[in-house]
């Protein structure tokens, strides 16, 4: 098993992040902070990954791992075996490869993601994890 350490003190501000993408009705900003990434989710309402992402990703379904904290908004996640959850304010949610999900109602979704952030919105990414 490997063991996660962090060796040195950084701060970084999604204020001013390392890298921002902006696909369809979303916008990703990532940080890193020594070998971590971190990511802030701000997905507008109508959002939906099978609207929005699928071609993009280039996959059927998000194969990305989601490890997460929502800030606020609502949305709702359907895995493949018909598994349906709904994550909202100060919810936090581990979501595995192979699934749909969707802004519900009028508020942004935002929400900082800890796993698999570096490959979000990265285009053709299908899931596979990168560095920023």
């Amino acid at each position: 098993m490997s063991i996660n350490i962090v060796t040195a003190l950084a701060v970084k501000s999604f204020d001013a992040p390392d890298r921002k993408r902006c696909p369809e009705k979303a916008e990703f900003d990532l940080v890193s902070v020594n070998d971590y990434s971190v990511a802030r989710l701000i997905l507008d309402p109508g959002w939906r990954w099978s609207q929005c992402l699928k071609s993009f990703d280039g996959t059927g379904l998000c194969q990305h791992h989601h490890l997460g904290f929502c800030v606020s908004g609502v949305m709702e996640v359907l895995s493949s075996d018909g598994l349906r959850s709904t994550i909202q304010a100060n919810d936090t949610y581990a979501i595995p490869p192979g699934h749909d999900e969707w802004v519900v109602g009028p508020e942004s979704f935002v929400a900082v993601e800890f796993l698999g952030a570096a490959s979000l919105g990265r285009r053709g990414s299908q899931g596979a994890h990168a560095k920023i």
